[in-house]
Protein backbone atom coordinates (compact mmCIF):
# COMPACT_ATOMS: atom_id res chain seq x y z
CA UNK A 1 0.00 0.00 0.00
CA UNK A 2 0.82 3.84 -0.73
CA UNK A 3 1.43 6.51 2.20
CA UNK A 4 -0.57 9.17 2.46
CA UNK A 5 0.62 11.36 0.26
CA UNK A 6 -0.64 10.75 -3.58
CA UNK A 7 3.07 9.76 -5.20
CA UNK A 8 1.93 10.60 -8.82
CA UNK A 9 3.10 14.49 -7.49
CA UNK A 10 6.04 14.52 -5.62
CA UNK A 11 7.96 12.55 -2.87
CA UNK A 12 10.54 14.30 -0.68
CA UNK A 13 11.65 11.01 0.80
CA UNK A 14 11.36 7.27 0.20
CA UNK A 15 8.18 6.97 1.73
CA UNK A 16 7.50 3.09 2.27
CA UNK A 17 4.92 1.43 4.55
CA UNK A 18 6.84 -1.00 6.61
CA UNK A 19 4.08 -3.68 7.50
CA UNK A 20 6.41 -3.87 11.21
CA UNK A 21 7.01 -0.69 12.71
CA UNK A 22 4.92 2.73 11.80
CA UNK A 23 8.08 4.83 11.98
CA UNK A 24 9.44 3.53 8.50
CA UNK A 25 5.95 5.25 6.89
CA UNK A 26 7.67 8.71 7.74
CA UNK A 27 11.47 8.76 6.70
CA UNK A 28 11.46 5.13 4.57
CA UNK A 29 13.44 2.11 5.03
CA UNK A 30 16.50 3.64 3.24
CA UNK A 31 19.57 2.16 3.76
CA UNK A 32 20.93 4.97 5.31
CA UNK A 33 18.90 8.11 6.04
CA UNK A 34 20.88 10.41 6.43
CA UNK A 35 22.16 9.94 3.05
CA UNK A 36 18.78 9.52 1.54
CA UNK A 37 17.47 12.98 3.46
CA UNK A 38 20.24 14.51 2.29
CA UNK A 39 20.14 13.59 -1.26
CA UNK A 40 16.22 13.71 -1.51
CA UNK A 41 15.79 17.00 -3.47
CA UNK A 42 17.59 15.07 -6.60
CA UNK A 43 15.89 11.91 -6.14
CA UNK A 44 12.59 13.84 -6.58
CA UNK A 45 13.95 15.35 -10.06
CA UNK A 46 15.45 12.02 -10.99
CA UNK A 47 11.53 10.54 -9.63
CA UNK A 48 10.00 13.42 -11.85
CA UNK A 49 12.60 12.89 -14.94
CA UNK A 50 10.89 9.28 -15.32
CA UNK A 51 7.29 11.11 -15.83
CA UNK A 52 8.35 14.52 -17.86
CA UNK A 53 11.10 16.01 -19.60
CA UNK A 54 11.64 19.13 -17.36
CA UNK A 55 12.98 21.91 -18.99
CA UNK A 56 16.20 23.67 -17.34
CA UNK A 57 14.41 26.63 -16.28
CA UNK A 58 11.63 23.99 -14.62
CA UNK A 59 14.25 21.91 -13.18
CA UNK A 60 16.02 24.96 -11.55
CA UNK A 61 12.45 26.18 -10.07
CA UNK A 62 11.73 23.03 -8.70
CA UNK A 63 14.81 22.60 -7.23
CA UNK A 64 14.19 25.51 -5.53
CA UNK A 65 11.57 24.93 -4.33
CA UNK A 66 12.35 21.16 -2.80
CA UNK A 67 15.88 22.99 -1.03
CA UNK A 68 12.89 25.53 0.62
CA UNK A 69 10.87 22.72 1.43
CA UNK A 70 13.91 20.63 2.96
CA UNK A 71 15.23 23.40 4.95
CA UNK A 72 11.66 23.66 6.49
CA UNK A 73 10.79 20.03 7.14
CA UNK A 74 14.65 19.91 8.67
CA UNK A 75 14.03 23.01 11.23
CA UNK A 76 9.95 22.27 12.01
CA UNK A 77 9.15 18.63 11.76
CA UNK A 78 12.00 16.50 12.18
CA UNK A 79 12.41 17.67 15.76
CA UNK A 80 8.62 15.92 15.93
CA UNK A 81 9.65 12.87 14.78
CA UNK A 82 12.66 13.03 17.07
CA UNK A 83 10.17 13.45 20.17
CA UNK A 84 7.85 10.73 18.83
CA UNK A 85 10.73 8.29 18.36
CA UNK A 86 11.73 8.65 21.63
CA UNK A 87 8.26 7.63 23.02
CA UNK A 88 7.97 5.05 21.16
CA UNK A 89 11.57 3.61 21.84
CA UNK A 90 10.52 3.97 25.95
CA UNK A 91 6.87 2.25 25.04
CA UNK A 92 8.96 -0.73 23.32
CA UNK A 93 11.01 -1.06 25.92
CA UNK A 94 8.55 -3.23 28.03
CA UNK A 95 8.49 -6.03 24.96
CA UNK A 96 4.88 -5.38 24.76
CA UNK A 97 3.06 -2.85 22.34
CA UNK A 98 -1.05 -3.24 22.56
CA UNK A 99 -3.08 -2.97 19.07
CA UNK A 100 -4.09 0.47 20.73
CA UNK A 101 -0.76 1.64 21.42
CA UNK A 102 -0.25 1.03 17.33
CA UNK A 103 -2.85 2.60 16.10
CA UNK A 104 -1.94 5.47 18.10
CA UNK A 105 1.61 5.53 16.63
CA UNK A 106 -0.07 4.91 12.98
CA UNK A 107 -2.00 8.15 13.23
CA UNK A 108 0.71 9.83 14.75
CA UNK A 109 2.64 8.93 11.00
CA UNK A 110 -0.64 10.32 9.82
CA UNK A 111 -0.64 13.64 11.56
CA UNK A 112 3.00 13.91 10.39
CA UNK A 113 2.08 13.45 7.11
CA UNK A 114 -0.47 16.34 6.85
CA UNK A 115 1.83 19.58 6.97
CA UNK A 116 4.33 17.76 4.77
CA UNK A 117 1.17 17.97 2.06
CA UNK A 118 -0.33 20.87 2.47
CA UNK A 119 3.69 22.42 1.89
CA UNK A 120 3.80 20.18 -2.01
CA UNK A 121 1.11 21.82 -2.90
CA UNK A 122 1.88 25.04 -4.01
CA UNK A 123 5.24 23.31 -5.57
CA UNK A 124 3.12 20.59 -7.70
CA UNK A 125 0.75 23.65 -8.92
CA UNK A 126 4.24 25.61 -9.86
CA UNK A 127 5.18 22.66 -11.65
CA UNK A 128 2.24 21.11 -13.64
CA UNK A 129 0.79 24.80 -14.40
CA UNK A 130 4.41 25.45 -16.29
CA UNK A 131 4.14 21.80 -18.07
CA UNK A 132 3.68 22.26 -22.31
CA UNK A 133 0.73 20.51 -24.28
CA UNK A 134 3.89 18.27 -24.91
CA UNK A 135 4.99 17.59 -21.73
CA UNK A 136 1.29 16.84 -20.12
CA UNK A 137 1.08 14.65 -23.02
CA UNK A 138 4.56 12.50 -21.59
CA UNK A 139 2.87 12.63 -18.29
CA UNK A 140 -0.08 11.29 -18.98
CA UNK A 141 1.66 8.21 -20.99
CA UNK A 142 4.19 7.68 -17.82
CA UNK A 143 1.34 7.17 -15.91
CA UNK A 144 -0.79 4.80 -18.01
CA UNK A 145 2.25 3.00 -18.37
CA UNK A 146 2.88 2.97 -14.41
CA UNK A 147 -0.46 2.09 -13.76
CA UNK A 148 0.45 -1.00 -16.33
CA UNK A 149 3.10 -2.16 -14.79
CA UNK A 150 1.82 -2.04 -11.30
CA UNK A 151 -0.77 -4.57 -12.35
CA UNK A 152 1.22 -6.49 -13.90
CA UNK A 153 3.60 -6.68 -10.57
CA UNK A 154 0.73 -6.69 -7.89
CA UNK A 155 -1.69 -8.96 -9.60
CA UNK A 156 0.17 -10.79 -12.05
CA UNK A 157 1.52 -14.38 -11.90
CA UNK A 158 3.22 -15.09 -8.71
CA UNK A 159 1.93 -11.92 -7.01
CA UNK A 160 1.21 -13.51 -3.96
CA UNK A 161 4.13 -14.79 -3.18
CA UNK A 162 5.85 -11.65 -4.27
CA UNK A 163 3.44 -10.00 -1.74
CA UNK A 164 4.50 -12.33 0.74
CA UNK A 165 8.36 -11.89 -0.18
CA UNK A 166 8.10 -8.02 0.02
CA UNK A 167 6.54 -7.60 3.69
CA UNK A 168 8.79 -10.09 4.52
CA UNK A 169 11.78 -8.34 3.50
CA UNK A 170 10.30 -4.63 5.16
CA UNK A 171 10.10 -7.16 8.31
CA UNK A 172 13.15 -8.29 8.65
CA UNK A 173 14.87 -4.95 7.68
CA UNK A 174 13.61 -3.74 11.35
CA UNK A 175 13.16 -7.15 13.36
CA UNK A 176 15.74 -9.33 11.80
CA UNK A 177 15.30 -12.88 10.60
CA UNK A 178 11.59 -13.92 11.24
CA UNK A 179 10.82 -17.16 13.22
CA UNK A 180 8.90 -19.34 11.44
CA UNK A 181 5.52 -18.26 13.28
CA UNK A 182 6.06 -15.09 11.78
CA UNK A 183 6.65 -15.77 8.60
CA UNK A 184 3.43 -18.03 8.42
CA UNK A 185 1.59 -15.13 10.35
CA UNK A 186 2.71 -12.79 6.99
CA UNK A 187 2.12 -15.66 4.50
CA UNK A 188 -1.61 -16.01 5.92
CA UNK A 189 -2.65 -11.98 6.03
CA UNK A 190 -1.20 -11.78 1.98
CA UNK A 191 -3.08 -14.47 1.24
CA UNK A 192 -6.56 -12.80 1.26
CA UNK A 193 -5.22 -9.07 0.00
CA UNK A 194 -5.78 -9.43 -3.61
CA UNK A 195 -9.16 -7.87 -3.74
CA UNK A 196 -7.55 -5.39 -1.34
CA UNK A 197 -5.13 -4.73 -3.77
CA UNK A 198 -7.13 -4.56 -6.47
CA UNK A 199 -9.54 -2.34 -5.00
CA UNK A 200 -6.16 -0.05 -4.55
CA UNK A 201 -5.11 -0.01 -8.25
CA UNK A 202 -8.63 0.65 -9.40
CA UNK A 203 -8.42 3.89 -7.02
CA UNK A 204 -5.25 5.13 -7.89
CA UNK A 205 -6.51 4.58 -11.22
CA UNK A 206 -9.09 7.04 -10.89
CA UNK A 207 -7.16 9.74 -8.73
CA UNK A 208 -4.84 9.65 -12.21
CA UNK A 209 -7.98 10.04 -14.30
CA UNK A 210 -8.77 13.10 -11.89
CA UNK A 211 -5.53 14.43 -12.61
CA UNK A 212 -4.67 13.90 -16.19
CA UNK A 213 -8.39 15.91 -16.44
CA UNK A 214 -7.72 18.73 -14.48
CA UNK A 215 -4.01 19.37 -16.48
CA UNK A 216 -6.30 19.91 -19.57
CA UNK A 217 -7.36 23.45 -17.77
CA UNK A 218 -3.98 24.07 -15.88
CA UNK A 219 -4.53 27.73 -17.11
CA UNK A 220 -7.67 28.42 -15.27
CA UNK A 221 -8.40 30.41 -11.99
CA UNK A 222 -9.45 27.61 -10.40
CA UNK A 223 -6.82 25.20 -11.32
CA UNK A 224 -4.84 25.65 -7.42
CA UNK A 225 -7.77 25.02 -5.62
CA UNK A 226 -8.63 22.24 -7.53
CA UNK A 227 -5.08 20.69 -7.77
CA UNK A 228 -5.43 20.84 -3.61
CA UNK A 229 -8.36 19.39 -2.84
CA UNK A 230 -6.73 16.34 -5.23
CA UNK A 231 -4.11 16.24 -3.42
CA UNK A 232 -4.92 16.70 0.19
CA UNK A 233 -8.33 14.35 -0.46
CA UNK A 234 -7.36 12.03 -2.71
CA UNK A 235 -9.81 9.60 -1.60
CA UNK A 236 -12.39 11.35 -2.33
CA UNK A 237 -11.44 10.81 -5.79
CA UNK A 238 -10.52 6.99 -5.42
CA UNK A 239 -14.03 5.65 -4.49
CA UNK A 240 -15.92 4.25 -1.98
CA UNK A 241 -14.70 0.86 -2.43
CA UNK A 242 -11.33 2.65 -2.32
CA UNK A 243 -12.23 4.52 1.21
CA UNK A 244 -13.90 1.37 2.64
CA UNK A 245 -10.57 -0.37 1.83
CA UNK A 246 -8.23 1.87 3.77
CA UNK A 247 -10.50 1.55 6.54
CA UNK A 248 -10.33 -2.25 6.63
CA UNK A 249 -6.29 -1.81 6.01
CA UNK A 250 -5.69 0.40 8.90
CA UNK A 251 -7.26 -2.43 11.04
CA UNK A 252 -5.90 -5.23 9.25
CA UNK A 253 -2.27 -3.69 8.98
CA UNK A 254 -2.50 -2.92 13.03
CA UNK A 255 -3.01 -6.41 13.68
CA UNK A 256 -0.91 -8.00 11.65
CA UNK A 257 1.89 -5.33 13.68
CA UNK A 258 0.62 -6.78 16.74
CA UNK A 259 0.59 -10.29 15.96
CA UNK A 260 4.32 -10.56 14.62
CA UNK A 261 5.31 -8.35 17.53
CA UNK A 262 3.53 -10.86 19.98
CA UNK A 263 5.36 -13.59 17.73
CA UNK A 264 8.42 -12.06 18.44
CA UNK A 265 11.76 -13.76 19.96
CA UNK A 266 13.80 -11.39 22.70
CA UNK A 267 16.20 -10.50 19.99
CA UNK A 268 13.56 -9.17 17.71
CA UNK A 269 12.47 -7.00 19.99
CA UNK A 270 16.08 -5.95 20.99
CA UNK A 271 16.80 -5.73 17.23
CA UNK A 272 13.53 -3.59 16.41
CA UNK A 273 14.71 -1.26 19.32
CA UNK A 274 18.53 -0.71 18.19
CA UNK A 275 17.04 -0.04 14.69
CA UNK A 276 14.57 2.53 16.12
CA UNK A 277 17.11 4.66 18.20
CA UNK A 278 19.79 4.54 15.41
CA UNK A 279 16.92 6.31 13.54
CA UNK A 280 16.08 8.19 16.31
CA UNK A 281 19.56 9.47 16.39
CA UNK A 282 19.76 10.04 12.41
CA UNK A 283 16.43 12.23 12.79
CA UNK A 284 18.24 14.40 15.50
CA UNK A 285 21.93 14.54 13.75
CA UNK A 286 19.33 15.68 10.80
CA UNK A 287 17.55 18.49 12.27
CA UNK A 288 18.15 21.71 11.58
CA UNK A 289 22.33 20.97 10.03
CA UNK A 290 21.24 21.43 6.33
CA UNK A 291 23.12 24.43 5.02
CA UNK A 292 20.90 27.71 4.59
Amino acid sequence: MQAIIPVHVLRISCIVLVAVVLVAVVLGACSSTRLAYRFADQGVLWWVDDYITLTGDQKSALRNDLEALKAWHCETELPRYSAWLGELSQEMANGELPPERIEFHRQQVADFAEPLATRIVPMATRVLTGLSDEQVTELKSNMDREQEERKQEYLGAGSREKSAERVTERAERWLGTLNERQQAIIKDWTAGRQEQTRIWLEGRGRWQKALAGMLEDRNQPDFDARLRDLILNAPDYQGEAYRNMLETNTRDLTQLTHDLLQAADERHWQTLQQNTASLKQDVTALACTLPD
